[in-house]
C-alpha cells in the first residue's frame, strides 16, 4: 500500500509561530503516536505543519525550524508563487492542469446549447461548456482526467508486468484521500486517478509498487530490494510524490 499521509493516529492540530528570517510563520503542530521523529512538511493551501511524537517537548521545536529556515521559506514562496499564477490565469479565463507531469493552460469555450467537450493539443486543454455552465469546467476536467486515467494505468500495467508476470485480477481506479495505490489480499489493485497528473516515471514506481506487493505485502527490506530491482531510482520518484502530491489536483 502506498499512502499519500497518514493522520488517523494524529491529534488536533495546534497553531503556533515563528520568526525566520524577520518573517513571522504560522504553522501547525500536530503530535502522532506513529511519530519516532519531528517531520516538517510544507504545501498548497496547508502552510508549514509540524508532526512531532506525543511525548516530544514542542518547546524544542523552534531551533528545529531555525535550521530549516532556508528550506522552509523556499518552500512557502513557491507555493505562494504558484498560487498568485494560478489566480492570475484563471481571471484571464485561462488556468492551468498538470497532466503527465506537464502543465497545461486551460482555456474555456462557452456556447449556447452544446454538449461538455475537452479536448488536448500540445499545449492546452480546451474545455467547451453549455452557456450557464461555466462553474462546471472543474468537473468536467476532472471526469476526463479520471477516464483518462485509467487507460493510460492499464497501459503502464501491461508495460512494466511484461517483466514481472505477475498474475491479478481486477484493476480499479479510485477517488482516494490518502493512499496513491494499494493491492488488496484478493490480488486486486487499486490506484488513485491523480496519479495521471504526475510525471510517467512517478506513475510507473507506483504502479511498481503495487505489483510488487502480489510477491511481498509489506514494507521489508526484501521488497524495497524488489522494487529498486525494477525501479533504480524510486527514491527520488518517492521524494518526488512527497514533495508534489499535494499539488495533483484540479
Amino acid at each position: 500500500m502506498l499512502a499519500k499521509k497518514k493522520n488517523n493516529d494524529i491529534k488536533q492540530g495546534l497553531e503556533k509561530s515563528v520568526c525566520l528570517n524577520g518573517q513571522n510563520i504560522t504553522y501547525t503542530v500536530r503530535q502522532s503516536a506513529r511519530a519516532k521523529n519531528v517531520r516538517l512538511t510544507v504545501g498548497p493551501g496547508s502552510g508549514l505543519e509540524v508532526v512531532a511524537p506525543v511525548k516530544y517537548n514542542l518547546k524544542n521545536l523552534e531551533p528545529i525550524l531555525k535550521s530549516k529556515e532556508n528550506w522552509i521559506l523556499d518552500k512557502l514562496a513557491h507555493f505562494a508563487r504558484l498560487a498568485e499564477e494560478r489566480c492570475s490565469s484563471q481571471h484571464q479565463n485561462d488556468r492551468q492542469v498538470l497532466f503527465c507531469g506537464r502543465e497545461y493552460l486551460v482555456t474555456v469555450i462557452v456556447l449556447p446549447e452544446v454538449s461538455y467537450r475537452v479536448q488536448v493539443d500540445e499545449e492546452r486543454f480546451t474545455v467547451t461548456v453549455p452557456a450557464g455552465r461555466e462553474e462546471e469546467v472543474g468537473p468536467v476536467l476532472e471526469h476526463w482526467l479520471r477516464r483518462t486515467a485509467r487507460r493510460v494505468i492499464l497501459e503502464r500495467i501491461e508495460v512494466l508486468n511484461e517483466q514481472l508476470k505477475l498474475p491479478y485480477n481486477r484493476v480499479s481506479i479510485k477517488d482516494q484521500k490518502t493512499r496513491w495505490g494499494s493491492c488488496s489480499r484478493k490480488r486486486n489493485l487499486n490506484f488513485n486517478w491523480r496519479l495521471v497528473m504526475a510525471p510517467l516515471p512517478v506513475i510507473d514506481y507506483v504502479v511498481v509498487h503495487e505489483l510488487l506487493h502480489l510477491v511481498e505485502p509489506n514494507h521489508s527490506k526484501r521488497f524495497w530490494s524488489l522494487v529498486e530491482g525494477v525501479c533504480p531510482n524510486y527514491r527520488a520518484l518517492r521524494v518526488w510524490l512527497k514533495e508534489n502530491g499535494a499539488a495533483l489536483n484540479v
